[in-house]
């Protein structure tokens, strides 16, 4: 028969002295209450502010203000109408833009910024662009809201100055009123020669991002839609998928040339996109 260890005995004694001490004991139940407590708290605040989540933000551009709001509420985001402008081509009170864009990850109860198309057309008074450099010709037109439509070139000693300024075909001179976001055209010198430039890529652009990209490259823009563009709203939402001529190496374009391009909203068309980030 086995034999109890006499110090075994002793010390199993002792700590059932120690831990039957009712401070001691007191003091036990107070730091484990302190550690459910602890992990308790961070649960429930992990569960009501939904830490780490981070959500899709839908995309609203097309919509009446009051829907796309409805939307987003839902969608248990703020929102805010930071601006209006004047597209012809979006119906009045619609929204345009938003930032951060559709698809972009945001906390819970982020505000999206929203500019909606202005109920009645601004008008604003035509600038004179006529002897001054593109760039200057840009910078006059976009500070009155106005946007640089179809460039057209010719041979002439002025490279890159205004020679003509027109709004649908036709000059149109200083302090005429006009729309604003209105897209005027432009007649530029080439210089003496015939002045070639490379093709940009084009490909996943929404058509105001391409129009910005080809005006920096001298160039227009031909757009044809394919099926699933039919309203206003998917015009916004579309981009381009496949552009002529590509953006190889040895393409290149005379300048005031146009690049064609075709637009779709079907995502199966579009091109690999950079993995998307977190909006802070």
């Amino acid at each position: 028969m086995a034999k109890t260890n006499p110090n075994s005995s002793f010390i199993l004694e002792k700590l059932k002295e120690f831990f039957n001490h009712y401070v001691i004991r007191n003091i036990l139940i107070l730091i484990l209450l302190g550690i459910f407590t602890f992990y308790g708290t961070l649960v429930i605040l992990r569960h009501y502010t939904h830490h780490g989540e981070a959500l899709p933000v839908p995309d609203v551009r097309g919509m009446a203000l009051d829907e796309a709001g409805k939307l987003l509420q839902g969608q248990k985001m703020r929102w805010q109408l930071s601006d209006s402008v004047y597209v012809i081509s979006v119906k009045p009170g619609a929204v345009v833009y938003q930032n951060p864009e559709p698809g972009s990850k945001v906390k819970e109860n982020r505000n999206i910024f929203l500019v909606v198309n202005a109920l009645a057309p601004e008008k604003v008074k035509m600038p004179n662009v006529v002897d001054l450099s593109f760039r200057q010709a840009k910078t006059t037109l976009e500070s009155q809201g106005l946007t640089i439509g179809q460039l057209t070139y010719i041979p002439d000693i002025a490279r890159d100055y205004v020679l003509k300024q027109l709004y649908r075909g036709k000059e149109i001179r200083r302090g005429t009123e006009i729309v604003k976001g209105s897209e005027i055209e432009l007649v530029l010198g080439r210089g003496l020669s015939d002045e070639k430039g490379p093709v940009p890529d084009l490909l996943g652009s929404t058509l105001s991002q391409a129009r910005e990209t080809l005006i920096k490259y001298f160039l227009n823009i031909s757009v044809i839609y394919d099926n699933t563009v039919s309203t206003s709203a998917d015009t916004l939402k579309a981009f381009i998928y496949q552009q002529r001529p590509t953006a190889a190496a040895d393409a290149i374009l005379q300048l005031g040339s146009s690049v064609d391009v075709w637009m779709t909203v079907d995502e199966a068309k579009k091109p690999d996109a950079p993995q998307e980030k977190e909006s802070e």
